[in-house]
């Protein structure tokens, strides 16, 4: 009865968070027809990372879990591996993205961070980011999910990929082409993060890593 329970709790989540996470674009998504907004609800889209993390909260409040939810979240300690861990996959993207710059003559590490303080500013946000986003996918859901680990992060990488959705096809405005290679790339991301949060059990380290595969 309690596993039916839990099924039903996550996709009661899942379907709040996407269907919230979709209402952020609207405004957006009918300026493009011609449709005129308020500019403070064009910022909606904005609200759209936090959306999985509230939703997380709001439903741990109501089961009066949310302390024990946040003190798992960062129940492990970093250690020197997972530090290394946290090295390695950063000098792997600034190795692809330097193969990825020759390659096609695009500079686009130095297009979007144009000088030190871009690229400072670029990190912190990245982070703030990542952390909220942590929270939710690997903090929340990936600890909820029955399956194992292999299963359960790979599940949690498809659930991600999707939810990505409105921001590359309403925001980026992405072909189906791009569309598919970067749901290809989530659930790998999403294998990396969700194996390394298993071990480490620090969110903190999850939200680097993200950030750091979100810069390159």
């Amino acid at each position: 009865m309690s596993e039916y329970v839990n099924k039903t709790k996550i996709l009661l989540w899942v379907s709040v968070v996407y269907v919230l996470s979709f209402i952020c674009y609207v405004p957006t998504l009918l300026e493009r027809y011609g449709i005129v907004f308020a500019n403070g609800l064009l910022f909606l889209k904005y609200f759209f990372v936090c959306i999985p993390a509230l939703t997380s909260a709001v439903l741990l409040l109501c089961e009066c879990n949310l302390k024990s939810y946040l003190a798992r979240m960062f129940s492990g300690k970093i250690a020197v591996k997972h530090f290394l861990t946290f090295v390695i996959f950063t000098l792997a993207g600034i190795t692809t993205y330097c193969c990825y710059s020759i390659i096609t003559g695009a500079n686009v590490f130095q297009n979007a961070y144009s000088s030190v303080t871009s690229l400072l500013t670029g990190c912190i946000y990245l982070f703030i980011t990542a952390f909220a986003e942590e929270t939710a996918w690997r903090g929340f859901l990936l600890e909820r999910v029955p399956f194992k680990e292999k299963s359960s992060v790979i599940f949690v990488g498809v659930i991600w990929a999707v939810w990505h959705m409105p921001m590359w096809i309403i925001r980026n405005l992405l072909g189906t082409w791009e569309i598919i290679c970067l749901c290809i790339w989530t659930v790998l991301v999403s294998v990396v993060l969700g194996m390394t949060y298993y071990q480490c059990r620090n969110i903190l380290l999850i939200a680097m890593l993200h950030a750091a595969f979100n810069l390159f």
